[in-house]
């Protein structure tokens, strides 16, 4: 396999380059104009950029190249997929809480890092920026920077590879991670708890994230009025905390799902699917209690058209919206106060990645200039 693939570095900007070691990449960043780097595309709308931008994959950039399961931590190369982690730490009973996204689209490390996605278990266990302990990465100038430590407890330095979560490849071209992991629990098992609309899920929501029960996720699917939660152990003692749990915020019924369940209700939200096919477009709003009731009534309104999940006790919502409907949900948000990033959307590389309320601030222009002289990858602003 050459270094260069599909075009060499001189092709026309419309191609996709793959490249498989890090000198070819350092190549390929001096000597464009206006370059973004992506891993296997799972997260479409997230490179947006302009037509004349040179369009590069890590996907070929792959392996891990170090683990130390007596450390709990691993070193990889930023193509390697989700799927290769997983599968690696699971021989030794070791995972990442945060529940990595889009493992099925082969969503690969250092893309979940770039867009700064974190599935339900960051409830309890943080998110991906909570994992992270160190990051090599080339800058606009082309220097390879070497970021963070390989160890726990190295806490030496500025920490860099922070800056570069949710930077969706704006701040430089990621090429190796090195996280912290977890031991993981026995089993997992998940309740269900029906509620009457979406103020008194709210009120749910805020009685069991403040609760003692360490719960692992807290979820609402606003359709059909359903906080899910999940807990990680032994089902004896899941059941019993789940049982003083529903006696301590006003005797409700929490209802456990059987295995098939628990599999059909998170998988579609794991693989960012739940909004089935006449939905596809995907965006990721962080919101508050009150801010979850009104967007989740607003798509109650248009419930053909899009649809609202929301995870993290209801601070992150997911929502799923039908081509077309992007600008509509643009001036909800807007007018909300809220902001969107568009994980897939119906415009291909060239439309939007964030839509809603315009946050900026002047320390971004500055962190990017520091990051990214010569100003080679995409502005930060969507």
């Amino acid at each position: 396999m050459s270094e260069l693939q599909s075009n060499r570095a001189g092709a026309q900007p419309s191609g996709l380059v793959e490249v498989d070691s890090v000198a070819a990449l350092q190549e390929l960043v001096r000597s464009s104009d206006s370059i973004v780097v992506v891993g296997n595309r799972s997260k479409p709308a997230l490179s947006a950029a302009a037509e004349s931008t040179q369009r590069v994959t890590t996907r070929s950039l792959t392996g891990i190249i170090e683990y130390e399961p007596s450390e709990f931590t691993f070193t990889a190369l930023a193509g390697t997929t989700l799927r290769e982690i997983n599968a690696t730490l699971a021989e030794k009973d070791q995972y990442l809480p945060f529940d990595p996204m889009l493992v099925e689209s082969d969503a690969t490390i250092a893309g979940t890092l770039a867009a700064g996605l974190s599935g339900p278990g960051r409830h309890r266990y943080g998110g991906i920026r909570d994992f992270v302990l160190g990051a090599q990465f080339i800058a606009g100038d082309g220097n390879l920077i070497h970021s963070g430590g390989k160890v726990v407890k190295n806490a030496a330095g500025f920490d860099i590879p922070k800056l570069l979560v949710g930077s969706c490849g704006r701040l430089g071209a990621i090429t190796a991670l090195t996280f912290k992991v977890f031991p993981r629990p026995s089993d997992f098992h998940s309740y269900q708890l029906q509620c009457d609309d979406h103020q008194d899920a709210a009120t749910a929501i805020g009685d069991a994230a403040r609760g003692r029960w360490e719960l692992d996720a807290i979820d609402y699917h606003c359709q059909s009025r359903s906080i899910w939660v999940r807990m990680g152990g032994p089902k004896t003692v899941c059941d019993a905390i789940i049982a003083d749990m529903a006696r301590s915020i006003g005797n409700r019924d929490l209802i456990p799902m059987s295995g098939e369940q628990s599999a059909q209700a998170w998988a579609p939200l794991m693989n960012l699917r739940f909004g089935g096919p006449d939905r596809p477009a995907i965006v990721k709003v962080p919101m508050d209690l009150q801010q979850m009731q009104r967007l989740a009534t607003w798509c109650d309104e248009r419930r053909d058209r899009v649809c609202l999940h929301t995870s993290v006790a209801g601070s992150i919502g997911w929502l799923a919206a039908a081509g077309g409907m992007l600008d509509d949900v643009d001036a909800f948000l807007a007018e909300s106060s809220l902001t969107g990033l568009v994980i897939r959307d119906d415009q291909g590389p060239l439309g939007r990645w964030t839509i809603g309320a315009k946050r900026a601030a002047a320390i971004d222009g500055r962190i990017k200039h520091a990051m990214d002289p010569p100003g080679r990858f995409p502005g930060l602003e969507g």
